[in-house]
């Protein structure tokens, strides 16, 4: 094969990705910008017929409000009232001019309003209708004058007879002096009763009205209709609206009256469609779009190329030496790039496997902390990200412990490691069938450790019971082995995590200790003496951190040592003993500090003489306060001598199981709290930790030099037994001694 055509293939696959990513966006944006386009001409456009359709309403509204008007201005006539009363006193008032001058008003009225055919007053009571020709009796009227079919005249009877504010019917066709006409009857009653003694009777012409429409109406509208109560009393469709194409959509508008109960419906052509001018200026503008886009993509695969294509030139050099190079095609570079991958890859693969067992030793140890009870902080934080652990402060945690102490013969380690692996698959199973997240991991040589967590609160009706019910009965079934499984109560945080494990750990310790010492005595006969909460390991933190002025962390161990002992319900006898130990804590602190505890004992014995806990907590608060701002650590020219002198012995005597600051407080004849400040001040970390790391180190080497067993290590190290041992080196290198000592073959 040609140096030249290989990579070739690679260009053209890259040129043509590239023309693709560019062209497909440009053909989308268009398509949108010409729908755009489409649907703002579609919202202008309804917006004017929304506007045209409410003119109208507004077109009729204003007639039937100059209606109203009338029968208004007649309500108010001396003669109108005069005429409804139910005597016949005024009878002489009306005489022929008299009536010739109403009958003409009248007439002026109803012409004026240019849609009327006739209007007419109604005295039911009195069976007389007044109109501009005359008074005449209802009878006569409706069968000489304006006749209508018998089911109009009935409709037009029964309406008379019933209040109408202002009611329009349907149309009705009648013969007025013989003329045949349309028109549509329009009823106001002129007195507010149920029983009116006057009603106004308004007759619309539909010729009027139509000729009113057509001068006032739409010319845009497809069609025009008025409806009350769902008939129909008016319909106008423009001229050529028929001939429309069918294609052409159309629409319909609602407009209620404000006047009455009719409702206007217009219908418009959907005509929204965009212009030719537009759609050409659009594809215009795509085709300089696709030719601008394939000429960038060419010039983009060209810069793209270049550091591929020297890696293709390296490739195909080295094919030369390859004995496969016959069977080379045009287009298989990446073949061999990928090859090229694996190989790297497989390489790798040790230093992954090495990472990873790293990183789960290092995730086991931060689980221990977080078993402990060490609180919250950016760096913890900080490593649960690291690792992948997503446990937030608003989270739900419980903890499970399974001990396998029941083992009678530790020294088979096929079956104890049979069982350790058949208990990750039951405690996937079960967990799997509860719906929870967990983390499982080794707390000692002989006991599991199993965090449960969720987003919301969990635990409800004897879940955890069953959960540690569930798994240690599967273990039995299968490995003929019950184990101890303990679970600790529901907590929310992350301290929680540390409060759920002293619970289940205080009940495995109980069960321990009964079987070894107290074989005979039933649980409930062992009073529970201390109900308050208030752990070792949290009491030890919140010193330290007092010791160091550290403000935060020790404000948040008191919040949650009393809002722990908040949800106990204690007896006040009981919380005031706590407190009290929180107050012997703070004097102890200050001692050590060698500051004045008289005056702080003093004011606390104060308040507790009042027994009122909310003060002494307070108190509690301000004295730690207090000690953290007070609190300044300097290293004095005789604290770096006296620690010198610390440090030197521990490194000489480090291997002996007596070591302890207790014995370095006696023999340089100080006290513990100032021999252990003191060396941490030099040091940089604690006593023990110190300690257990040149024990460690030391153990390390004689492990790689395997000239001795396990047990002798650890008491060449300083341990008196191999158990404290054991779990030390867990503690501090993440792995057993039995594991460091086969990996480091």
């Amino acid at each position: 094969m040609r140096h030249g055509s290989f990579g070739s293939g690679t260009f053209r696959k890259i040129f043509l990705s590239y023309t693709a990513i560019l062209l497909i966006p440009i053909i989308v944006f268009s398509s949108l910008n010409v729908q755009r386009n489409i649907m703002e001409e579609r919202q202008r456009l309804h917006e004017k017929h929304a506007s045209d359709a409410n003119r109208i309403g507004a077109v009729v509204d204003n007639k039937l409000n100059e209606l109203k008007n009338l029968g208004k201005v007649l309500n108010g006539e001396l003669w109108v009232q005069k005429m409804m009363q139910n005597t016949n006193v005024y009878d002489g008032e009306f005489d022929l001019l008299k009536m010739l001058e109403i009958r003409r008003n009248f007439e002026n009225s109803i012409n004026s309003l240019n849609v009327l055919s006739f209007g007419m007053i109604v005295f039911p009571e009195k069976g007389r209708i007044f109109s501009s020709w005359g008074i005449y009796s209802e009878d006569n009227f409706f069968s000489d004058i304006a006749v209508f079919d018998d089911e109009t005249q009935k409709m037009i009877h029964n309406t008379i007879l019933e209040q109408q504010y202002f009611k329009v019917m349907p149309p009705a066709t009648m013969k007025l002096w013989g003329n045949s006409k349309r028109v549509i009857p329009i009823f106001q009653s002129l007195e507010v009763v149920n029983h009116p003694r006057a009603v106004l009777v308004l007759f619309i012409d539909s010729a009027y009205f139509s000729d009113y429409m057509r001068r006032f109406g739409s010319i845009e509208s497809k069609d025009i209709l008025i409806t009350t109560h769902g008939a129909p009393i008016y319909r106008q469709t423009r001229a050529g609206a028929d001939g429309e194409p069918e294609s052409l959509r159309s629409y319909e508008l609602f407009v209620p009256s404000k006047e009455s109960d009719l409702q206007y419906k217009m219908s418009y052509f959907d005509n929204s469609v965009i212009g030719i001018g537009n759609l050409f200026s659009s594809l215009l503008a795509i085709m300089i779009s696709v030719a601008i886009g394939a000429l960038s993509a060419f010039v983009l695969a060209k810069f793209t190329y270049r550091p591929l294509g020297a890696l293709l030139s390296k490739l195909s050099a080295a094919i030369r030496y390859d004995d496969d190079k016959s069977s080379l095609v045009s287009g298989s570079e990446y073949n061999y790039i990928e090859k090229s991958f694996d190989r790297l890859l497989h390489e790798n693969e040790k230093l992954q496997r090495s990472m990873q067992d790293y990183e789960n030793a290092a995730k086991s140890n931060l689980f221990m902390r977080l078993l402990k009870g060490y609180f919250t902080d950016d760096q913890q934080m900080n490593s649960l990200k690291k690792f992948g652990i997503g446990y937030t402060d608003e989270m739900h945690y419980s903890t499970l412990l399974i001990s396998f102490h029941a083992i009678r013969d530790v020294s088979d380690f096929d079956r104890i490691r049979k069982i350790e692996l058949m208990t990750i698959m039951i405690v996937e199973k079960v967990m799997n069938r509860h719906g929870l997240d967990y983390e499982l991991f080794e707390v000692t040589h002989a006991d599991k450790a199993l965090i449960l967590s969720s987003d919301g609160i969990f635990g409800q009706d004897g879940m955890m019971e069953q959960i540690a019910s569930d798994i240690a009965e599967e273990i039995d079934q299968t490995c003929g082995f019950q184990p101890y499984v303990l679970s600790g109560t529901v907590e929310k945080g992350l301290v929680g995590i540390s409060k759920s494990y002293y619970a289940a750990n205080e009940s495995l310790q109980y069960i321990l200790f009964s079987q070894s010492h107290l074989p005979a005595l039933q649980e409930e006969t062992i009073p529970n003496i201390v109900d308050y909460y208030y752990p070792t390991d949290w009491e030890v933190q919140l010193i330290n951190n007092l010791k160091i002025g550290n403000l935060d962390t020790s404000m948040q161990i008191l919040y949650e040592i009393s809002a722990e002992n908040g949800k106990r319900d204690l007896a006040e006898a009981s919380m005031i003993k706590l407190v009290s130990l929180l107050m012997e804590t703070m004097l102890r602190v200050l001692h050590e500090l060698n500051l004045d505890t008289g005056i702080y004992a003093k004011q606390f014995a104060n308040k507790a003489k009042g027994e009122n806990i909310g003060e002494m907590w307070s108190y509690v608060y301000e004295v730690g306060t207090l000690i953290c701002e007070r609190n300044r650590y300097s290293n004095t020219t005789s604290t770096i001598e006296a620690g010198s002198r610390l440090l030197e012995y521990v490194n000489e005597n480090y291997t002996s199981a007596d070591v302890s600051l207790k014995q370095l407080a006696e023999i340089f004849q100080m006290s513990v709290s100032k021999a252990s400040k003191i060396f941490k001040e030099v040091t940089g970390i604690n006593f023990y930790d110190y300690l257990c790391r040149l024990r460690m180190e030391m153990a390390k080497e004689l492990l790689r030099e395997r000239s001795c067993g396990i047990d002798d290590i650890a008491r060449r190290v300083g341990y008196e037994n191999v158990y404290s041992f054991k779990r030390a080196f867990a503690r501090y290198e993440g792995i057993k001694p039995d594991e460091y000592m086969d990996s480091a073959m």
